[in-house]
């Protein structure tokens, strides 16, 4: 078999990266089917499927993630040339997608983006919200949960904190708390620091800052991570045993970006960060 479309690949990590070929068209631009007339063809030039359809999403097969995994790579080292030629031009900007959990970035990048913009100039950052961590898809950088097990990807640790339970300063323990959307596997993590909490909280929110805005003002209790909670939020640590689930945060890129100066000096400036804040 000879890939005379081998630009084909492209849809086969779109459909990796987003799920859905509604969510892959957009991203590449396009429509649904032309994406899916693409995933067909390719599937035929190999003789094997590729997707396999379960509810409104679409589930790599082998060869499919196997396909995926050389595009992202050849990706990663289309980005690092074209940051390249970048540099060397005298008007030339670099582009660099940071992922991370709105958390990070409320606490880290957000505040400190004018010393970026200082000490490097030239890189333009684009922040996306990222939680789950499921790859770097369409970052260069990301900040995740977790040190990331196998794959192609370079780890650095970005900083341990811990999860524990807060509240206002005047707000007694009552069993009222506020929890997590469903959507989120540890919606409920705080039951397991407040057994006695309720067993369902009073509010539902959508991301771990509306968790930390929500305690904030209300007063009630929240998981949340020790790096969200500053002195001026007039929040305690709740006097239960055990307050405290230990976690880590780690910074990974693609290792084909290994060379790659700017992108390795933004994850140090990172990473300092995450040191001095």
């Amino acid at each position: 078999m000879t890939l005379d479309n081998w630009d084909d690949l492209k849809f086969v990590l779109a459909m990796s990266r987003h799920g859905t070929m509604s969510a892959a068209a957009r991203y590449l631009d396009t429509n649904v089917a032309t994406v899916s007339r693409r995933i067909e063809r390719l599937s035929g030039d190999l003789d094997t499927p590729l997707f396999e359809k379960r509810g409104q999403t679409f589930v790599a097969t082998p060869a499919a993630k196997r396909l995926a995994e050389m595009a992202e790579g050849f990706d990663q080292t289309l980005r690092w040339e074209v940051g390249r030629l970048q540099a060397g031009s005298d008007a030339g900007s670099i582009h660099l997608n940071v992922a991370a959990p709105p958390a990070v970035h409320q606490a880290y990048t957000l505040p400190r983006m004018h010393e970026l913009s200082e000490t490097m100039p030239q890189v333009n950052m684009t922040l996306t919200e990222k939680v789950f961590a499921q790859g770097l898809g369409d970052a260069d950088i990301q900040v995740r949960i977790g040190r990331p097990e196998g794959g192609r990807l370079k780890a650095r640790k970005f900083r341990n904190y811990a999860l524990r339970v807060y509240h206002g300063a005047d707000h007694k323990l009552d069993g009222q708390w506020i929890g997590m959307s469903l959507r989120y596997p540890d919606h409920d993590i705080l039951r397991q620091i407040y057994t006695d909490a309720a067993e369902t909280p009073r509010y539902r929110v959508e991301e771990m800052t509306l968790v930390h805005h929500m305690v904030t003002t209300t007063g009630l209790p929240g998981a949340l991570p020790d790096f969200m909670v500053r002195p001026e939020d007039n929040l305690v640590v709740a006097d239960l045993p055990d307050n405290e689930l230990p976690s880590e945060l780690w910074i990974t890129y693609h290792e084909t970006r290994q060379s790659d100066e700017t992108l390795r000096a933004v994850v140090d400036w990172l990473c300092r960060v995450a040191a001095t804040g």
